[in-house]
């Protein structure tokens, strides 16, 4: 009898799991359709409720993008069934979500729970070094290159903690160590050439942009440091043809219409030299070295009233954002009655932005205060309905009501001004 309970526990187990491989090919034949709310469906349906389906559930909801979901699914999973495979998932989802201290958390249980885990250590040691511990990241991936040696990735790594320590020599040598284990190493090339670019070896940093062009032709970045380092060379005619080919892989930036603008412009070819510095400004409006460019080139082309357009936008555009501080300094100065400093803090505010309607309001009604000579403030009146008649309903009618008593007491006093 005892025998016979065995065997039909058995069976039961058995057609449980056949039952539940079932359930898995239909899921699986579901999702290559993507077809994954009618898998969803299924697995909500399915008996008994285990840690695999719970797992599989949130793998579906991790592929769609639902994180939250797809965590309460895992937790479930790993409330069944505890294993380090489901907890390493559960620090990935974590960091998914943007929840960094919880991965990090985990995978500092795991590590010390198992040193070789070289998986979990590595990423631990660049959670680390994301969150500015380049110390601590250091160290784990020192840990992980003892143990394998041959990977380049490893003294990648602690030349990106060493960056980040600001110890330029020995993360020189580090990515160079990569590169030895690997010529093909990207990365490290990439960083080999910024490297010897800082330390104006212009050999070396030639060398290793080549390599990179020659291993990726349509990088942008080796394109970007080619086109750089051909311009800063004077060989202009040549830094086009990478600018080109970043352009042609639809790259855009201010700084490379900018280098196009100054290639043509150093090139004497006036017209597309303009053409790429507007394209700059379209991207960055506010950028004043473009507008200087500007000038520059209009001065050239001896357009004096386009050049000082350009100037005058440049200067606006690199004075610091202090409108705002100067604005309330003349408030305070005035209820002070310090009517000359409140008037200067006005004019600089105004000055300093010139969209600050309240700024030239105040230096008006001051100036219509301070100085006998009202035309003076009728100046500042007529400039406020110019430019911002519709900005303020009250500033707007009382300057319209002193202009008409200035210009009243000027004509009873025999003098008619406009």
């Amino acid at each position: 009898m005892k025998k016979i309970s065995i065997i039909l526990l058995l069976l039961i187990i058995t057609l449980k799991t056949e039952a539940q491989s079932s359930v898995f090919n239909i899921v699986d034949s579901l999702l290559v359709k993507g077809n994954y709310q009618n898998a969803l469906i299924l697995l909500e349906n399915a008996q008994p409720k285990t840690a695999v389906i719970f797992e599989k559930t949130a793998n579906i909801y991790q592929t769609i993008g639902n994180e939250n979901k797809a965590l309460s699914y895992l937790n479930k999973a790993i409330e069944i069934e505890n294993s380090d495979a489901s907890k390493v998932k559960l620090a990935q989802l974590y960091l998914a979500t943007g929840l960094t201290l919880k991965a990090i958390e985990i995978y500092e249980f795991l590590i010390v729970k198992d040193t070789s885990n070289l998986l979990v250590a590595n990423s631990l040691g660049k959670l680390y070094l994301s969150q500015n511990q380049p110390k601590r990241a250091e160290k784990l991936f020192r840990f992980l290159k003892s143990k394998d040696s041959v990977n380049p990735n490893y003294p990648y790594q602690i030349g990106e903690c060493l960056d980040k320590q600001n110890k330029l020599n020995e993360m020189g040598q580090s990515y160079l160590n990569a590169y030895k284990l690997d010529t093909l190493h990207l990365k490290s090339i990439f960083e080999l050439a910024k490297f010897f670019k800082t330390l104006r070896f212009q050999d070396s940093t030639t060398l290793f942009i080549n390599k990179g062009l020659q291993i990726d032709a349509n990088n942008i970045n080796f394109n970007q440091l080619k086109a750089n380092d051909l311009y800063f060379s004077k060989d202009f005619k040549n830094a086009l043809t990478y600018l080109k080919k970043l352009d042609s892989l639809n790259y855009q930036s201010v700084s490379t219409y900018e280098m196009f603008g100054m290639c043509y412009y150093n090139l004497q070819n006036f017209d597309l030299a303009e053409d790429y510095f507007k394209k700059a400004i379209r991207l960055d409006p506010s950028d004043y070295t473009i507008y200087y460019r500007l000038a520059t080139l209009y001065y050239d082309k001896k357009d004096y009233k386009l050049a000082k357009y350009y100037l005058f936008s440049s200067i606006s555009s690199a004075k610091p954002d202090l409108d705002r501080q100067y604005f309330l300094m003349g408030i305070l100065l005035k209820e002070e009655n310090n009517l000359k400093g409140a008037l200067d803090n006005f004019e600089k505010s105004f000055q300093n932005n010139y969209k600050n309607h309240k700024a030239l309001f105040e230096l008006a009604v001051t100036s219509d205060i301070y100085y006998k000579d009202k035309k003076i403030a009728l100046k500042y009146f007529q400039q406020y309905l110019d430019k911002f008649k519709r900005n303020d309903e009250i500033m707007t009618a009382y300057a319209e009501g002193r202009i008409k008593e200035i210009k009243k007491q000027y004509f009873l006093e025999g003098e008619i001004v406009n």
